[in-house]
Order: structure tokens, then C-alpha cells, then sequence
């Protein structure tokens, strides 16, 4: 915008220089050439001073133009520079504000960066000594990995052996079981041996009641002496007058009955399982006592019974003295 004033003022100076010029060439001239040229001149004169005028005019009238539009763009120049110069001086009253900031962040920052200083010193120092705790555990570690290596020698040892004791093992238990698949089967023997001798140990004897004469009528009668002497094993019943076999065997019996016969005939017979097996009779007239005994070996299985009976139209006595008596025991099992 100055360029273009500074500009104009050359015109207006350049114009008023060549009109002053032209009018003094014009009048000397005009002195020099005499009154004939003077009327000629002075035509030719006006008008050439009459285009350069136009033309001065013209380029006046473009310069004030210009001197207008120039002088706008001052004025709004002038209000832009005025408005930036605000703008700058707020910014620059931010930045002085910020610079403050930032320096008392910087002066924190400072006293920061010595703090971590310090600690940083601290902290190479415990470095140090962990570089060499380091070194310290490494070597450790060599041994320790010497250590786990001869643990794992140990270990596989281990494993061998203890695969040989669990095929050891294994045998064992094999073995245990068969043993105690016999000891299983020598307890239940035992087991059997021991019923078996518990009922192996049979043996009774047993008397008549004090009752006087037992007479049988007209069908047998099954004789139960009642009064137990001996019962091992319990074997005879005191109630039926009946032995059972508790175990299969060989069995030896015997027997004695007694009455006072005065003309007339006393009898006796033995039965297995209700099937006669042996009778004793007698006959007498003196009126005295008499007795009848005998004995018989029989081979019993578990079960049979065996019991005395009166014939029909027979007796038996018995009083205190305890003459009748039925015994019995086991010789050997089978």
C-alpha cells in the first residue's frame, strides 16, 4: 500500500514537471520563431498539451481510484493489524501464563529428575548387588541341576526297583491269594473238623423214673428214660426217649431192664428209624427179680434215631434203686 502512494506522488510530480517544461519550451519558442511560426507552434502546442492533459487526467483520475481502493485496503489493513495485535497480546498473555505453568513444571520436573536421580543411583546399587545375587544363584543353580541330575539318576533307579518289587509284588499277591484261597479252605476244614469233634463227643446214659411197673398194653411201647445220667452232646432226648445220630459213625448202645417175674414172661426190643432190629425175652416162676441186658454196634448216619420199646402185654420195674438203664456213645466217626 505505501509502494502505490509513494507511486502516485512520482506521477503527480512527473506531470506537473512536463507541463512546466512544455509551457517554457512553448514560450521560447514562440519568442524565437517569429509571429509567422508563433500561430502554428502554438496550434500544434495546444494540442499536444491538450492529449498530454486527457491523458494526465485520465491517469489521475486511474490513481485516485487506485489512492481510494488503497486507502480501503489501509483501513481494513489497519483494523486486521489492530485486531491481530489484540489476538497476539491475548496469546502472548496465554504463553506467559503457560510459560509460568511450564516452568514451575519444570522446576517440579527438576526436583523430580534428582529425586529419581538419587533413586536411580539407588537402585544401580541394589542392582549391583542383585547382578551379583544373580551370579550367586546361577552357581547355585549349577549345583542344584549336578543335584537334580544325580536325583534323577536315583529316581530312575527307583523306578527300576520299584517296577521289580511291584512284579515282586504282584507275585505275592498272587501267591497271598492262594494262600489264602487254602487257608480259606483249611478253616473251613478246620471249621468241620472242629462241628465234627464237637459232634464227635456223644455220649449219654439215662435211667427210668421211680414209676413202679411200666406196663405196654396191647401195642408197643416206646420206654423214655427220663432221668438223664450223662448227655454229651445231647444227643438223646429225655422227652421222646429217642437218640439221634448228630454225625455219621459207628455207635456202640446198651441197655438193661429188670422185673420181678412170678409166672409170666418179660421183653424187651431195640428199633432204628422204626425198624425192629434185636429183642431180648425171658420167663420165670420164682417170683425173684430178673434182668434182661444187652448191647449192639450200629452204623448210624446223621439222623437215624434209635429207642427202646415194651412189647404189648409186657412190663418193666423201677424203683430207688435205679435198676433200668439206657446208655450209648460214639466209637469213631465215619
Amino acid at each position: 500500500m505505501r509502494a502505490a502512494i509513494t507511486l502516485l506522488v512520482l506521477l503527480f510530480s512527473m506531470c506537473g514537471a512536463q507541463t512546466r517544461s512544455t509551457q517554457t519550451e512553448v514560450q521560447t519558442e514562440s519568442q524565437s520563431t517569429g509571429a509567422a511560426a508563433a500561430a502554428a507552434a502554438e496550434v500544434s502546442t495546444e494540442l499536444d498539451v491538450s492529449a498530454e492533459l486527457r491523458e494526465l487526467r485520465d491517469m489521475v483520475v486511474e490513481l485516485r481510484v487506485l489512492l481510494t481502493v488503497s486507502q480501503n485496503e489501509l483501513q481494513n489493513t489497519k483494523a486486521e493489524m489492530k485486531t491481530e495485535v489484540e489476538n497476539l497480546k491475548k496469546e502472548n498473555a496465554a504463553q506467559e501464563t503457560e510459560l509460568t505453568a511450564v516452568k514451575t513444571r519444570l522446576a517440579a520436573s527438576e526436583a523430580e529428575v534428582i529425586n529419581l536421580t538419587k533413586e536411580n543411583a539407588a537402585l544401580e546399587t541394589r542392582l549391583a548387588a542383585t547382578v551379583t545375587e544373580v551370579e550367586e544363584l546361577k552357581m547355585d543353580s549349577a549345583a542344584h541341576e549336578q543335584e537334580l541330575a544325580a536325583l534323577k539318576t536315583r529316581l530312575a533307579a527307583s523306578e527300576t526297583g520299584i517296577d521289580d518289587l511291584k512284579k515282586e509284588n504282584a507275585a505275592q499277591e498272587a501267591e497271598l491269594k492262594a494262600v489264602k484261597t487254602r487257608l480259606a479252605a483249611t478253616e473251613t476244614e478246620v471249621d468241620n473238623l472242629e462241628t465234627i469233634t464237637e459232634k464227635s463227643k456223644v455220649a449219654f446214659s439215662a435211667g427210668l423214673p421211680d414209676a413202679g411197673f411200666i406196663w405196654a398194653g396191647s401195642n408197643h411201647l416206646n420206654l423214655v428214660f427220663g432221668r438223664i445220667i450223662t448227655n454229651v452232646g445231647q444227643a438223646y432226648s429225655s422227652t421222646s426217649g429217642f437218640f439221634t445220630a448228630p454225625v455219621r459213625g459207628v455207635y456202640y448202645f446198651r441197655f438193661t431192664v429188670m422185673d420181678n417175674l412170678d409166672s409170666r414172661g418179660m421183653a424187651i426190643n431195640m428199633f432204628k428209624n422204626g425198624q425192629y432190629l434185636m429183642g431180648l425175652y425171658e420167663y420165670d416162676n420164682d417170683g425173684n427179680y430178673t434182668y434182661l441186658s444187652s448191647g449192639l454196634t450200629l452204623q448210624l448216619e446223621v439222623g437215624d434215631e434209635v429207642n427202646l420199646r415194651i412189647p404189648p402185654g409186657h412190663r418193666v420195674y423201677d424203683d430207688h434203686n435205679k435198676y433200668c438203664n439206657f446208655s450209648g456213645f460214639l466209637l469213631f466217626p465215619l
